[in-house]
């Protein structure tokens, strides 16, 4: 098996990879209060469609429960290979478990956070024991954030195209899609030509002029000029590893709808294939739009019980359905911080 390699002694941090005071004071009172907001919106909802029915559901998935888990092991082995897609030599020499078990880490502290962005550094830093840089390994997540996204995007617009066919949309509907495709193709153009244009440095620049004084500004300088560098080489001489990325990354979202017909037949509760497209594919915006609250705990649970029941889904089966995913959420969160605390505690 192999072995971290000892850590270059420029790249070992001064301090904890998650920041200090990131959840202190203010920051950690606002996260507070909307975690509480959201607590209390799901209890509403629950209380709304009935316990007991809600119960009864669980019931019957009784002692099958950690089958539920098993699809998202999956979908995050693909989401890790799109991740390694993006490394420098395609990840060759780490271990898949390392950059399997610091990507699970880096969603897990996303989730705890309302921007959802913390955790993209937290998995650059938990690769550097297998010799990845910072740099390499921040334009690495840069990398595979965009073709997640970008497999994300065009996702959403399979989904949207089923569920056109079933509403019987016909010329409209394919106007739509074809309008929406062309659109996530020039989304994905964008940020590609952004990112082969200096963008680290561009931040950079940003904020040497707003705090011209700070010494860690001044310090950051080489590093942000070897994201960039990283960056431009990708794409110029590894745009097959970036197309290999958004194919890994778009079979993982398929997946996510397969996870959805898995959870439902557990409860008895079977769906065909193109209505489990159309929930996780139309639940990627409401999942957006639900970051304020850290892992859009409440909100996400109430717009997925909205479309699966304008869907003609009932209301405790789809609170069931929501549940389960939050319940999975959990518990691959709470493995990722363990292993966020077993790598910290290691390299400290």
């Amino acid at each position: 098996m192999l072995q971290p390699r000892e850590e270059e002694p420029a790249e070992t941090p001064a301090a904890d990879p998650i920041g200090p005071g990131v959840f202190s004071g203010a920051p950690r009172l606002r996260t507070v209060l909307a975690v509480l907001v959201g607590v209390a919106l799901l209890v509403l909802l629950i209380r709304h469609s009935g316990v007991d029915d809600v119960h009864d559901r669980f019931d019957v998935l009784g002692a099958r429960s950690p089958l539920v888990l098993l699809p998202y092991l999956v979908i995050a082995w693909m989401d890790s290979r799109g991740w390694r897609c993006a490394l420098p030599r395609g990840g060759a020499g780490i271990p898949m478990h390392a950059v399997y078990l610091a990507r699970m880490a880096g969603e897990a502290v996303n989730s705890l956070t309302p921007t959802a962005a913390l955790g993209e550094p937290v998995k650059a830093y938990l690769l550097r024991p297998w010799g990845v840089s910072a740099s390499d390994g921040l334009a690495s997540i840069v990398i595979a954030k965009t073709a997640l996204t970008v497999a994300q995007a065009f996702f959403v617009v399979i989904g949207m195209a089923v569920l056109f066919d079933r509403l019987d949309r016909g010329l409209a509907g394919g106007l739509l899609v074809t309008l929406f495709l062309a659109a996530c193709g020039g989304f994905a153009f964008g940020v590609v030509w952004l990112q082969q244009r200096g963008p680290a440095t561009t931040v950079w620049r940003w904020l040497r002029r707003i705090v011209p004084r700070a010494g860690f500004v001044a310090r950051l300088e080489p590093r942000v000029a070897a994201i960039d560098e990283r960056l431009s080489s990708f794409y110029e001489i590894e745009r097959g590893a970036f197309v290999r990325a958004l194919a890994w990354n778009l079979g993982g979202w398929l997946l996510g709808a397969v996870e959805v017909q898995v959870m439902m037949l557990l409860i008895q509760e079977p769906i065909p294939f193109p209505e489990a497209l159309i929930i996780e594919a139309l639940a990627q915006p409401i999942r957006a739009l639900a970051i304020v609250i850290p892992g859009g705990l409440g909100t996400q649970e109430l717009g997925g019980v909205a479309l699966c029941t304008s869907l003609g889904m009932a209301e405790p089966v789809a609170v069931t359905l929501w549940l389960l995913k939050r319940g999975r959420e959990l518990m691959f969160d709470g493995v990722g911080l363990a292993y966020l605390a077993f790598r910290s505690a290691r390299s400290g």
